[in-house]
């Protein structure tokens, strides 16, 4: 009997000591002068070239509360942890400063600390920086898609649990690639409202190249999980909804019988090396069957298209709204129309920075639609509007940034007029006999490669 104790001992001792930590510590460092501070846990099975996954707490928390990610995940698979540690913020929905994130979409101190993190870990661990990740609850579920705007280049792919931007923090989705994203919310999170959840859903999937018509599966009193699958040159959205979970950072109501789980197998399916197509920016697939515009932001009628809402009525949502979204840069439209003989004008106007109109072009129905335009302010959100003379039928819309060929063909043109066309010579050779359609947005004349 003693002997078996002794062995049932040593087996447990054996058991523990597999799963001890090679590190779990609170490391500071200078960031901008500034000290910052995260806590690093790397499992005794760390794995050579090991993924990283950066977890971020929501408003309030820390980085001891090792959240969402859970060290038992990162010990089964041998992958290293971050758990950073937020500034300070004052948060008007709290009315008070917390330890918190600035997921604003935009360029920031945290994210120049998040980079630090990176080379700091880095000095002691061989890490892959082609499968690092991103995850957060709360205002750090907000981060991670905050991140997926401005780090899309850093990390491979994204999680969220029970959050999203809302408040004075709000939706950037304009960042250099799409990304893989999966998102976490409880049927019950009435703090960060699952109510705003559609329109978040909408504005990722046409960033991302995503299906607008998910593959949808329901455990009745576990959850009900919507894929929306990847489409060429894009990646996916997976959208779970958990029953009976409020605002919380974990839920065992996941088919893997736990978040943190689900979300290390979703990210670890992704390096910076998957394929995809980094120059789509927006590709709504309106034609796909099954989708109902109305449903999703859209205005849609045989000669009317439109989206984008008005901001100024963003606080009655939340300040979470279906918008046309664009950085500073140049992009082209595309589009393909079917229909009787006339013409298709498209029109984005900015709701925001200096409120200009960005594109003004005329196409005629049957035409393949390649605009090229350019959005001068960092950011900016706009109306977007198509009509047509006759019925229509468009499909194939989508963003793109323009290519350096398109763009030494729609370079600008001084004194050039309005809605004239002119077929150049001197052109490279793809676009000789091509017709070049000229607009002038405000004092400026450019010219607009239409194929």
């Amino acid at each position: 009997m003693k002997k078996s104790v002794i062995v049932m001992l040593l087996a447990v001792l054996c058991t523990v000591q597999a799963f001890a930590a090679k590190a779990s510590k609170a490391v500071n460092i200078t960031v901008n002068g500034k000290v910052r501070s995260y806590w690093l846990y790397v499992p005794n099975n760390v794995k050579a070239n090991a993924p990283l996954v950066f977890s971020m707490h929501g408003t309030g928390g820390h980085k001891e509360d090792k959240s969402p990610m859970r060290t038992d995940v990162a010990d089964s698979e041998g992958f290293i942890v971050v758990y950073p540690q937020g500034s300070n913020i004052y948060f008007p929905v709290f009315g008070g400063t917390l330890p918190g994130w600035n997921s604003t979409g935009e360029d920031s101190e945290d994210i120049d600390f998040f980079k630090a993190i990176i080379e700091d870990v880095a000095k002691t661990y061989t890490i892959d920086r082609k499968r690092i990740y991103c995850c957060g609850f709360s205002n750090g579920g907000m981060m991670t898609y905050s991140n997926s705007n401005t780090m899309a280049d850093v990390f491979a792919a994204f999680a969220s649990i029970s959050g999203f931007q809302l408040n004075e923090f709000h939706l950037h989705h304009t960042g250099v690639r799409p990304v893989p994203f999966l998102h976490i919310h409880g049927k019950n999170d009435n703090f960060v409202d699952i109510a705003r959840m559609p329109t978040i859903v909408d504005q990722m999937v046409a960033r991302v190249g995503a299906n607008p018509v998910p593959e949808v599966t329901t455990v009745k009193g576990k959850y009900t999980k919507s894929v929306y699958a990847a489409q060429e040159g894009g990646f996916p959205y997976i959208y779970y909804v958990i029953d009976g979970m409020g605002h919380n950072d974990f839920t065992n109501n996941t088919e893997d019988g736990s978040s943190a789980k689900t979300m290390w197998k979703f990210l670890s399916q992704y390096t910076l090396d998957s394929p995809c197509d980094a120059t789509l920016k927006w590709r709504p697939s309106l034609e796909t069957e099954g989708f109902v515009p109305k449903e999703h932001g859209w205005t849609k009628t045989s000669t009317v298209l439109l989206y984008g809402d008005d901001p100024s009525n963003s606080s009655k949502v939340q300040n979470v709204y279906h918008a046309f979204q664009l950085a500073k840069g140049t992009y082209k439209l595309c589009f393909k129309s079917q229909g009787e003989a006339g013409t298709i004008t498209v029109s984005i106007k900015k709701y925001t920075g200096n409120k200009a109109t960005v594109l003004n072009q005329t196409v005629n129905i049957g035409e393949e639609a390649k605009m090229v335009f350019t959005s001068e302010d960092d950011f900016a959100e706009c109306k977007f509007r198509l009509t047509s003379t006759t019925a229509v039928t468009i499909t194939d819309l989508a963003l793109y940034t323009a290519t350096d060929e398109e763009l030494s063909v729609a370079a600008p043109q001084a004194s050039l007029g309005t809605s004239q066309n002119y077929t150049l010579s001197g052109l490279p050779t793809a676009h000789l006999q091509r017709g070049i359609n000229v607009v002038r947005t405000g004092e400026e004349a450019k010219k607009v490669w239409v194929r």
